[in-house]
C-alpha cells in the first residue's frame, strides 16, 4: 500500500505545473485589469466629446516618443522602483509601512547633509581627497542610514510600545515634512542667505550624479543601484530562509512566533531595509542631474505611489518592476495630458479628469485581482493523499 501512496504523490514535474498554474493568473490579472481600464477610459473620453487618440498621443509624447523622453521617464521610474522593492519586504512581513514617504524625505535630507559636510565644508581638502565618487558614495550611505533609522523608529514603537505602524508612519511623515521645511524655509539653516526660495542652493559639481552624455537627466548610477536592490530583494524573497520567515510572519505573526520565528527581529530588519531603500530613493531625487538641491517636496509623492504599486503587484518582487513601470508611464504621461486638457481645443477638459483616469486603472486592476482570487484561488500545496491511505500504510 505504501507503493500506491507514493504513486499518488505529485512528481517534480507535477509540482512545477501546479506552480505555473498558480502563477499565471496572478501575472495575467493586472494586464486584464489595465486592458479593461483602457476601454473604460476610451468610453469616458468619448462621452466627454474628446478624441481618445489625441489623449493617447499626449501620453506617448510625454513618455515614449523620443529617446530623451524615455530617458526622462526612466529617471522617474528608478526611485519609484527601488522604493517599491523595499516595500515588498515590509508588506510581505505584514507591516503596513505608510511612513515610506517620510523615509524618502529623510533620505533626501541625509544626502544633503553629506553634501554639506564633504562637498561644501569649510575644509575643502577633505572633499578634494574624497573626490566625486567618494562624496557620492557617502551621500548614498548617509541617505540609506537616515531612511533606515527613520523606519526603525516606527519599528521600535511597534515592537516595544505596541503602536501600530500605520499611526506612527503617518505621524513620522508629518514630522519629516515639517523638519524639511524648517531646514530650507523662513531663514532656516540650509536656506541660502537672502533667498526666498524654499530650497537649498544648488550642489557643487562634485556632488552631482554623473549623467549620460545624450540624456542629461538620467544617471547610470541610479540604474545600477536599483538593479542591485532588485537582485537583493529577489534573493531574499525566493532563495533565503529569511524570506520564508517573512512570508510566514505576514500570514500569521503569532503562529510564526510559536514556531520559533523571531518576529520582533524580523520587524526591525524588514523595516530598516525598506527604509534604507526609500532613503536611497530620496538621494536619487536630490542628487539627480536636473535637480541637485533639496526642495520643499523631495519625495514628490513617490512613497504613496509605491504603496499602490506593491499592493497591485500582490507583493511580488517579480511583478513589481513591471507594475512600477506602468505607473511611471501613467504619472509622466499624465503631466503631459494635464497640459493638453488645458490648452488643446480637441480635448479642452478639466485637468482633474487625469486623476479620474488614473484612478480608473487602479480600480480595474484591483477588481482583476479580486476576480483572480475568487475564480482562480491558489491551489493547495498538500499532496493528494487520503487519511485512510495513510492509516492503512
Amino acid at each position: 500500500m505504501a507503493s500506491s501512496t507514493r504513486q499518488r504523490l505529485p512528481s517534480g514535474a507535477g509540482m512545477t505545473w501546479r506552480y505555473v498554474l498558480d502563477l499565471l493568473p496572478a501575472i495575467l490579472a493586472p494586464f486584464f485589469g489595465i486592458a479593461a481600464a483602457l476601454l473604460i477610459i476610451v468610453l469616458i473620453l468619448e462621452w466627454q466629446g474628446a478624441d481618445p487618440q489625441v489623449a493617447w498621443n499626449y501620453v506617448y509624447e510625454g513618455t515614449l516618443e523620443s529617446a530623451a523622453k524615455r530617458a526622462d521617464m526612466v529617471a522617474f521610474w528608478m526611485p519609484l522602483a527601488i522604493t517599491s522593492f523595499g516595500l515588498v519586504l515590509a508588506y510581505t512581513a505584514g507591516l503596513w509601512n505608510i511612513g515610506v514617504e517620510g523615509q524618502i524625505m529623510i533620505g533626501a535630507i541625509g544626502a544633503t547633509w553629506a553634501v554639506r559636510l564633504f562637498a561644501e565644508s569649510s575644509s575643502p581638502p577633505l572633499g578634494l581627497r574624497l573626490g566625486r565618487d567618494g562624496i557620492l558614495f557617502l551621500c548614498f550611505v548617509f541617505a540609506a542610514l537616515a531612511g533606515a533609522l527613520w523606519a526603525l523608529v516606527a519599528a521600535v514603537l511597534k515592537t516595544r510600545g505596541g503602536v501600530n505602524e500605520i499611526f506612527s508612519g503617518v505621524a513620522l511623515n508629518f514630522i519629516a515634512q515639517t523638519f524639511n521645511m524648517y531646514l530650507i524655509s523662513n531663514g532656516g539653516p540650509w536656506q541660502p542667505p537672502g533667498s526666498r526660495a524654499t530650497e537649498t542652493a544648488r550642489f557643487p559639481e562634485n556632488a552631482r550624479l554623473p549623467s549620460f552624455e545624450e540624456y542629461r537627466r538620467l544617471s547610470p548610477t541610479t540604474i545600477y543601484i536599483t538593479i542591485g536592490a532588485f537582485v537583493v530583494v529577489a534573493l531574499i524573497m525566493y532563495v533565503s530562509r529569511w524570506g520564508l520567515q517573512l512570508r510566514a510572519q505576514g500570514k500569521n505573526r503569532k503562529s510564526a512566533f510559536l514556531l520559533g520565528v523571531r518576529t520582533d527581529r524580523n520587524v526591525l530588519g524588514a523595516m530598516a531595509l525598506c527604509g534604507s531603500m526609500a532613503g536611497l530613493a530620496g538621494a536619487f531625487r536630490v542628487l539627480a542631474p536636473d535637480v541637485t538641491k533639496l526642495t520643499a517636496t523631495p519625495s514628490g509623492g513617490i512613497g504613496f505611489l509605491a504603496i499602490l504599486v506593491v499592493l497591485l503587484a500582490s507583493m511580488s518582487a517579480i511583478l513589481t518592476p513591471f507594475v512600477s513601470f506602468v505607473f511611471a508611464v501613467l504619472s509622466k504621461g499624465g503631466q503631459r495630458l494635464e497640459s493638453g486638457f488645458q490648452w488643446d481645443h480637441d480635448l479642452l477638459l478639466d485637468r482633474s479628469l487625469v486623476r479620474v483616469l488614473q484612478s480608473t486603472i487602479v480600480l480595474m486592476v484591483v477588481l482583476a485581482f479580486g476576480a483572480r482570487n475568487r475564480f482562480f484561488p491558489p491551489r493547495s500545496a498538500q499532496p493528494a493523499v487520503d487519511d485512510d491511505d495513510v492509516d492503512r500504510t
